[in-house]
C-alpha cells in the first residue's frame, strides 16, 4: 500500500513542481514590476491582442498617393494612420493634384488638402459622374472611369466631358506597409497588453480564461493531495 503511495506522491509531486516552476518564475517578475517598469511595456502581438479578444484591425481598399497610403476601415477613411473622413461607398482610388489629394469613391470625390485636412466632398450635384470605376491621371488632369465610359476635367474639377484614352495613369490598389498598420492597431487598441498583465494572467491562469480557473483548482487539488500523501507516509515511516 505504502509503495502504491509513494509511487503516486512523485508523479504528483513532478506534476506539482512545474505549477509551482510556473508561479515562482512570474512572481519573482511581478515582484520587480516597478524596476523594469513592466506596467509601462506593451506587447501587440497579433496573436495576443486576438487571444485577448481585441480583434485584429480589417483595412479595406488600400492605395498610394504620392507617398501616403489611403484605405478604409468600415466607413471611415484613412490617410496614413489619421482618420479624415467618411465614406459609405467603397473608395476606388485616389490621385494627387497641386495642392490637394482627391479621393474617389463609387459616387463622390473627397478632397484633402496637402496637410491631410478635409476640404469638402464633389457628388453628382457638383457635376461629378456617378458610378466611378477607378481614378488617374493623364497630363496632369484628373480623369474618371464610370460605367457610362471615361471623363476628363481641369484642374479645378468643375467640368467633366466625356473622352476617350489610352495611357491613363490609374491609381491601383497596394499592399498595407506593416508600419501604417502597426500604428493603426494602436489608434484602435492603444499600445497593447502591458507586460505586467500579461505575466499576471499566466501566474493566475486567467491566460487561459475560464479554463485557466480549472487547472488552477485542478494543481491545488494537487498540492492538497501531496501534502496528505507526505503527511501520511511520514506518520507511517514514525
Amino acid at each position: 500500500m505504502i509503495h502504491y503511495i509513494r509511487s503516486w506522491h512523485r508523479t504528483i509531486g513532478a506534476l506539482a513542481a512545474l505549477f509551482l516552476l510556473i508561479l515562482a518564475i512570474t512572481g519573482m517578475i511581478l515582484n520587480h514590476t516597478l524596476d523594469f517598469k513592466l506596467d509601462e511595456r506593451y506587447l501587440n502581438w497579433p496573436w495576443l491582442i486576438e487571444h485577448y479578444g481585441i480583434s485584429d484591425v480589417k483595412a479595406d481598399n488600400v492605395y498610394l498617393i504620392d507617398g501616403n497610403v489611403i484605405f478604409q476601415v468600415d466607413d471611415q477613411l484613412f490617410l496614413g494612420s489619421t482618420p479624415v473622413a467618411k465614406s459609405r461607398q467603397p473608395v476606388v482610388g485616389g490621385i494627387h493634384l497641386d495642392e490637394f489629394t482627391v479621393i474617389a469613391s463609387e459616387d463622390a470625390l473627397i478632397l484633402l488638402s496637402d496637410d491631410g485636412e478635409y476640404i469638402e466632398t464633389m457628388g453628382s450635384g457638383l457635376g461629378v459622374p456617378s458610378q466611378i470605376q477607378r481614378i488617374g491621371l493623364h497630363n496632369g488632369l484628373p480623369i474618371l472611369q464610370t460605367r457610362n465610359g471615361m471623363w476628363r476635367s481641369d484642374l479645378l474639377m468643375e467640368e467633366w466631358k466625356q473622352t476617350n484614352l489610352e495611357t491613363v495613369s490609374w491609381s491601383i490598389p497596394t499592399e498595407m506597409p506593416d508600419s501604417v498598420l502597426n500604428d493603426l492597431r494602436a489608434y484602435f487598441h492603444g499600445k497593447g497588453i502591458t507586460i505586467e498583465q500579461f505575466v499576471l494572467d499566466i501566474h493566475n491562469g486567467y491566460i487561459l480564461g475560464v479554463l485557466g480557473k480549472w487547472i488552477l483548482d485542478f494543481f491545488g487539488f494537487l498540492m492538497i493531495i501531496l501534502s496528505l500523501s507526505g503527511l501520511w507516509m511520514w506518520i507511517k515511516k514514525s
